[in-house]
């Protein structure tokens, strides 16, 4: 499909129907098209937060890190209170810069966010790819006091395939949630 040159755009609509079109586009995966509809939407303080959401969305699915980083930290700094930006950020950042600089933007939520079982996940995923299992096992077996569903995801998970042997050992593989 094609994307509507610039001059074609269609006319503002009600904030809601352009909505509507970014999901439905963003579904479909067409991401330029949800971008354009994106753009038609207001800036105003009912609509800025959620557009913002949908661009680190959006940026994710096209594996744009630069402009992932740049939103996502920007939602972390305004609301630090929300886990889920500490964790785009720090996904975002570790694929445009390194595991080391994501897996201190984790232990800083961890102040914050001291139950999250997801950052203690991905902190356990940042110890075993950085060869430190001790801390990855710490991590995860955390992660997993907080919730079962954890121990699925690391039989799975090929950032944590260094410890999986550990981890059916201990039962993980027999877990049913």
């Amino acid at each position: 499909m094609r994307s509507r040159p610039e001059k074609q755009r269609l006319h503002k609509l009600d904030p809601n129907v352009h909505w509507s079109r970014v999901l439905g586009y963003v579904q479909l995966e067409i991401y330029e098209e949800a971008r354009i509809e994106l753009s038609m939407i207001p800036d105003d303080e009912n609509w800025a937060k959620q557009k913002r959401m949908m661009e680190v969305e959006i940026f994710q699915h096209q594996e744009d890190w630069n402009s992932m980083v740049e939103v996502a930290h920007g939602l972390r700094m305004e609301f630090p209170d929300e886990v889920q930006w500490w964790i785009a950020d720090a996904y975002a950042t570790r694929r445009k810069k390194s595991i080391q600089e994501a897996r201190e933007i984790l232990l800083e939520a961890l102040v914050c966010h001291y139950e999250d079982g997801t950052i203690r996940y991905n902190l356990a995923c940042y110890a075993c790819k950085l060869g430190s299992m001790g801390e990855c096992m710490d991590f995860l077996k955390e992660a997993a006091k907080r919730d079962e569903r954890f121990k699925l995801m690391a039989m799975e998970d090929e950032d944590l395939e260094s410890v999986r042997e550990t981890l059916m050992q201990m039962g993980w593989g027999d877990v049913v949630v």
